[in-house]
């Protein structure tokens, strides 16, 4: 699938983001819906769409890793196949080229064992692959931080010191904000550092801001905890921009409601 950016060049990247989100949906017996907006809108592109695929040369690795192992369907030793001309999208590949270079790169960790054929290729996980993919699938247990995503400006001000930040005193997570931390790197860079560092992630959709989407989705893609919540005058939007209906909100009307019911939800599903 191509379409074009803005200086009527065909946008490969983000082809080839759209086509391993649609295709990994399409396996989890997903839904995907492809609407103008994604394609058009870069932030609800990034909300939607890059924020749930791999970021960086490593992650596009262990994407593929995880897509063997759930090809694999439990059996350790079954080899899948692929055929590399179509399916180079698995990975979030541009082409078959870079799939190629993902495949032999596991090969030489010794994650999986390569058999080429003429069309395809036959891919097993080794026992250092599949150890390799149960040290992914743990979140990280042993963090006491909670990365919370949220419109910041001074009416959410009393939400967060008064409802999520005093949640500290009932569960012993630290609530992290990004914009009240100091540092150097660019803004971007941060958040995600300090998601991987996090045990969980509270998503306050209050304003349904793009980027609280993008952290949330983010997070997800890492295998975290997600926990939504959303002001109750803010309720019948909430599924409109983003369609996160699947998800379990926590509707809360006043900041201390949201403090009581944001700790019965970690205490019952964080562990």
């Amino acid at each position: 699938m191509k379409w074009q950016t803005k200086k009527n060049a065909p946008c490969v990247e983000k082809s080839a983001l759209l086509s391993g989100v649609t295709r990994r949906a399409y396996g989890n017996n997903q839904r995907f819906l492809i609407t103008l907006d994604v394609i058009k809108e870069d932030d609800i592109f990034d909300a939607q769409v890059r924020s749930v695929a791999p970021r960086g040369v490593v992650e596009k690795s262990y994407s593929l890793l995880l897509y063997l192992a759930k090809e694999s369907e439990g059996h350790a030793s079954k080899t899948v196949a692929i055929e590399p001309i179509w399916d180079y999208t698995i990975a979030f590949c541009r082409d078959r080229k870079e799939l190629d270079f993902h495949i032999s790169h596991l090969v030489e960790l010794g994650l999986v064992k390569l058999e080429r054929y003429a069309r395809t290729y036959g891919l097993t996980i080794t026992f250092k692959g599949w150890e390799k993919i149960e040290q992914m699938a743990q979140p990280n247990i042993e963090s006491n931080q909670a990365f919370v995503a949220m419109w910041f400006n001074e009416k959410t001000e009393e939400v967060f010191s008064k409802g999520i930040k005093a949640v500290e005193e009932d569960t012993g997570y630290d609530m992290m904000r990004v914009d009240m931390q100091e540092h150097n790197e660019k803004i971007c860079d941060r958040i995600i550092a300090e998601i991987k560092k996090s045990r969980f992630v509270i998503a306050d959709v209050t304003g349904h801001r793009h980027a609280v989407y993008f952290e949330a989705g983010y997070a997800m893609g890492m295998g975290l905890e997600v926990i939504w919540t959303c002001r109750e005058d803010h309720k019948k939007e909430c599924h409109k921009i983003f369609d996160t209906r699947q998800y379990n909100h926590i509707f809360w009307t006043t900041p201390e409601e949201l403090r009581e019911k944001l700790r019965d939800r970690i205490l019952a599903t964080i562990r």
